[in-house]
């Protein structure tokens, strides 16, 4: 890799780590508790079913779905902090990322939780209640707050892939993200964190076994198309000169 392109990695990760921190700082420590706790788990336990992109060493993960609905049921004061830490836990210990790696993801999931919240709020969720939301067909929230994490997560991937592998965003973004079924599966995991959110909030922590097993399939499925997606390797013409 070039010293200028080395340069602007490190960079765009010190921009994004240094921003989720900052986000997290101005917004203080969050109060303790068994929630946090819970969702502290259940973030990293989606971290542990993930995918590989086809460039770029980037991995995608069914985080999202406890990702949004921890964003939906906390504040942005406790989501920030659980969502960072849960995947900086699991890309350590589990998937045995580099700890710039895991800072990096840490950090943009962070962002996206962030930013995710601050749409839904601005759509007319700050406050509502979320049974109340679904029931009458008030879903805009959702949607606007599921585009916002969705479009800050791929961007945050499609950057730092692009630097580190010497492409064009738009290359970056086609190689790794560039098929219908990427927004569809997203959509997927994004549509169950909503689902598991109105869940929590009336029959509690009991909610998320609902959606353990349509994100198993999820990921599995996910997997599959991005191998079979993948491109295959030009086998050689065999030798057909006579001995």
């Amino acid at each position: 890799m070039s010293a200028p392109r080395r340069l602007l990695l490190g960079l765009w990760v010190g921009l994004v780590i240094g921003g989720a921190l900052a986000l997290m700082v101005r917004s203080g420590a969050p109060p303790l508790g068994r929630e946090l706790l819970f969702w502290l788990i259940a973030c990293a336990a989606g971290e542990v079913l993930w995918v590989r992109l086809p460039v770029g060493q980037a991995t995608v993960s069914m985080a999202s779905c406890f990702n949004f609905t921890a964003l939906l049921v906390l504040s942005a004061r406790a989501s920030m902090p659980v969502t960072a830490l849960a995947t900086l836990i699991a890309e350590l210990v589990v998937m045995r990322k580099t700890p710039v790696k895991a800072l990096f993801n840490a950090g943009q999931t962070a962002l996206a939780v962030f930013c995710a919240r601050a749409c839904f709020d601005a759509c007319g969720g700050q406050g509502a209640n979320l049974i109340d939301l679904v029931s009458t067909l008030q879903l805009l929230p959702f949607a606007v707050a599921a585009a916002a994490y969705y479009a800050v997560n791929r961007a945050a991937v499609v950057v730092v892939v692009a630097i580190a592998q010497g492409l064009s965003p738009l290359e970056s973004w086609r190689r790794n993200f560039g098929s219908a079924y990427d927004p569809l599966s997203a959509g997927a995991a994004l549509s169950l964190g909503a689902l598991l959110a109105t869940h929590y909030a009336s029959i509690g922590m009991i909610g998320t076994l609902f959606v353990a097993l349509p994100l198993v399939l999820a990921c599995d499925g996910y997997r599959r198309f991005t191998r079979d997606a993948a491109p295959k390797p030009v086998e050689s013409e065999p030798d057909r000169r006579a001995a």
